[in-house]
C-alpha cells in the first residue's frame, strides 16, 4: 500500500496557519507581557516559569539566546502519615493543592515584582488556579500561556469555578483547538499531532526577543545564553551565569 504522504503536509499547512494566526491575534498580549518582563528584569527580578508537563520549563531554561533570568518552578513532595486513631487524615484535592503552594512559595525565590509564567494547556486544574491566585497575592504578575478555546469548553478543578485565562494578569492563548490535536489522518478515527507544544514555545521565543529588546532600550545588556559547544563555550557559560548571580539581571 502506497503512502501519500497527506498528513505530514496537512502538518505542515496546519502549523503555518497557526503561526501566522499567533502573529496577528496575540500581538497586543506579547507586548504587554514583554512589558512586564523587562520592567522586573530591569529591576532585578526573576522570571519564573511552571507548567504542567508539557514543555516550556525545560524549552526556556538554560537554553542558547535564551535570558538567565528565566527560573524554573517546580513543585513535587508527599507526606504519608496518617493514623485513624489520632485523626490525621491525608489532605486532599483543593486543600492537598493549597498546602502544597502554601509550602513551595514559603520555599522558594517568588518575590513581589517577578513575573511567574503559568503553562497549562486546559488552565483548569486546582493546583494551576491556587498557585496562579497565591502568587498574584504576593505581588507577582502571572503570564498565562494556555488554549483558550480548549479551556473554555472544560469545567474548573478550582471551586472557585474560574480557569487559567480568566485569572492571569496576561493571557498568550497559543491557540490550541478543543483537544488539542491538529490533524484528521483517514481510518484513524481521531485526530493527531497537539499544537500546544509547538505554538506554546513560539510563544516564548517571540516573547523573549521582546524582553531583550526592550532591555537594550533601557540601556540594559541582559545575561542570556550562548552555546556551550562553540569555542570557549564553557568559559563564556561559566561567566554569564556569574554576571548574573552578582548582578541579577
Amino acid at each position: 500500500m502506497s503512502c501519500t504522504d497527506t498528513a505530514m503536509s496537512d502538518y505542515f499547512d496546519a502549523l503555518q496557519a497557526l503561526l501566522r494566526d499567533l502573529r496577528e491575534q496575540e500581538w497586543d498580549a506579547l507586548r504587554r507581557a514583554a512589558d512586564v518582563c523587562a520592567e522586573a528584569v530591569a529591576a532585578r527580578g526573576v522570571i519564573h516559569v511552571f507548567d504542567t508537563g508539557h514543555l516550556l520549563s525545560h524549552e526556556m531554561i538554560c537554553r542558547t539566546g535564551g535570558l538567565v533570568a528565566y527560573t524554573p518552578l517546580r513543585i513535587a513532595g508527599t507526606v504519608d502519615n496518617t493514623n485513624p486513631h489520632r485523626g490525621a487524615a491525608a489532605p486532599s484535592g483543593e486543600e492537598a493543592d493549597r498546602r502544597l503552594v502554601e509550602w513551595a512559595l514559603s520555599g522558594g525565590t517568588l518575590r513581589r515584582g517577578d513575573v511567574l509564567v503559568m503553562s497549562s494547556v486546559s488552565g483548569t486544574s486546582a493546583l494551576v488556579v491556587e498557585l496562579t491566585l497565591a502568587a498574584q497575592a504576593l505581588g507577582v504578575t502571572v503570564v498565562a500561556v494556555t488554549a483558550v478555546r480548549h479551556s473554555s469548553r472544560l469545567p474548573s478543578g478550582h471551586s472557585s469555578g474560574r480557569r487559567l485565562h480568566e485569572i492571569a494578569d496576561v493571557v498568550l492563548d497559543d491557540h490550541a483547538d478543543y483537544g488539542d490535536s491538529m490533524i484528521e489522518v483517514a481510518g484513524l478515527g481521531k485526530r493527531i499531532n497537539p499544537a500546544s507544544g509547538v505554538t506554546g514555545a513560539v510563544l516564548m521565543w517571540a516573547l523573549n526577543a521582546g524582553v531583550v529588546e526592550r532591555l537594550l532600550a533601557r540601556g540594559v545588556v541582559p545575561s542570556v545564553y550562548t552555546s556551550v559547544h562553540l569555542p570557549d563555550g564553557r568559559r563564556q557559560l561559566a561567566e554569564v551565569e556569574e554576571r548574573y548571580r552578582v548582578e541579577g539581571r
